[in-house]
């Protein structure tokens, strides 16, 4: 986002009651949820109305879901993530953050060690001995000379 519209998301949620603040993160959080279950829906080829009479609703209570008219509840999406197979997993964005970091880390790791073959390969003609001189760890990728 540029700042200039930064600026203006903020001052429109700024202004925002607690109550009209709190509302519009349960209509996010309902439709990210909602979101990832439209997804595997479309993935396995499975209608609203096959849906509701998986978990026990009507279809009317399922679009209204989906519209955002009603939100659901945590029984409803239990349902849902048990009929479709889906393991709902939560997680904070500095969660997210760290993972990222560690999953960059691991990758310079192999990528450096990937280097180090290279250069090591290009020095000696037999690459049997390259391994030798350059083992790799359970965790790490071997590259075939």
């Amino acid at each position: 986002m540029t700042n200039s519209i930064k600026k203006e998301w903020d001052a429109l949620f700024n202004t925002m009651s607690q109550e009209d603040l709190v509302s519009s993160r349960a209509d996010v959080l309902a439709m990210q949820f909602l979101g990832l279950v439209d997804l595997k829906m479309e993935q396995d080829n499975i209608s609203k109305k096959e849906l509701a009479q998986k978990v026990g609703t009507s279809a009317s209570f399922i679009t209204q879901l989906f519209r955002g008219d009603r939100k659901p509840n945590w029984n409803i999406l239990a349902k849902m993530s048990l009929e479709l197979g889906i393991e709902f997993k939560v997680m904070t964005e500095e969660m997210i953050q760290e993972r990222v970091d560690e999953e960059l880390m691991e990758y310079h790791k192999r990528w450096s060690k990937t280097q180090e073959y290279l250069k090591l390969k290009n020095q000696v003609t037999n690459p049997q001995t390259v391994m030798a001189v350059s083992p790799m760890s359970e965790d790490d990728y071997a590259m075939a000379g």
